[in-house]
């Protein structure tokens, strides 16, 4: 939870075009300066969704542009392989589909916040769930398991987007918070069905602590990645990772 009047995106830019957004994320204040601090654990690290951001903040209640682009830069400090980062195009569509599914971990640096992870969720219509279950090899993109309008009927199918935090703080106590806080997340939200795609040893034992199992191999960029599925009764909400 935020303290009161108090803004994490208070510097982070409002920005639109592609070029703008691009050189933000390469500048001096960009993801590789982020994958160069030295952070302090749990203590000096936050997190909050937008609608948390909104309701904290001191003056105007931040954009969800800005909300995306703080967003974007967490993912791209967190991935050091190009093919793994996020578009801002790409992101900004799935996090205003679904804004409750996506929860932004932030660390104080020096008098201001710095993005340094984030985790999302978000619907998947029953049919791309049904895919990654029966036949993943026919996703040949990330792309593909696109976002859906959430039904209030609790036969709602997820797909889990991101489970990320910088190199420095993995396995440390701000690790653990945000899994903890994802897992908490989840099991706010009516569920029948759970879908992951993991392309790491961490994000393996993550899904799997959440009674997710693999279903086979998709593509992206090329390489294959592992497709992970959970189904449950819709009282049950522990599915997911």
């Amino acid at each position: 939870m935020l303290p009161p009047a108090f803004d994490p995106l208070e510097h982070i830019p409002d920005l639109d075009s592609r070029e703008e957004i691009l050189d933000w994320l390469e500048s001096g204040e960009g993801y590789r300066k982020i994958r160069e601090t030295r952070f302090l654990d749990a203590g000096e690290v936050v997190s909050f969704t937008w609608a948390e951001a909104q309701a904290a903040s001191r003056v105007a209640a931040p954009s969800l542009n800005r909300f995306v682009l703080a967003t974007l830069l967490a993912d791209w400090a967190c991935y050091a392989n190009a093919a793994d980062r996020e578009g801002h195009a790409h992101l900004q569509t799935v996090v205003a589909a679904f804004p409750q599914g996506f929860r932004l971990w932030m660390a104080r640096v020096r008098e201001r916040c710095v993005p340094v992870g984030y985790t999302g969720f978000h619907p998947i219509a029953k049919a791309t769930f049904s895919l990654m279950r029966d036949a993943p090899e026919r996703i040949t993109s990330r792309t593909q398991i696109a976002s859906e309008q959430a039904s209030t009927s609790a036969h709602n199918y997820y797909y889990l987007f991101n489970i990320g935090i910088v190199k420095q703080l993995q396995g440390t106590d701000a690790s653990r918070a945000l899994v903890k806080a994802l897992a908490m997340d989840l099991a706010s939200t009516p569920k029948r069905g759970l879908a992951a795609i993991v392309i790491s040893p961490d994000g393996k034992r993550v899904v799997e602590r959440f009674g997710l199992r693999q279903s086979g191999c998709i593509t992206h960029a090329g390489q294959r990645e592992i497709a992970y599925v959970g189904e449950s009764d819709v009282e049950e909400n522990s599915c997911r990772a």
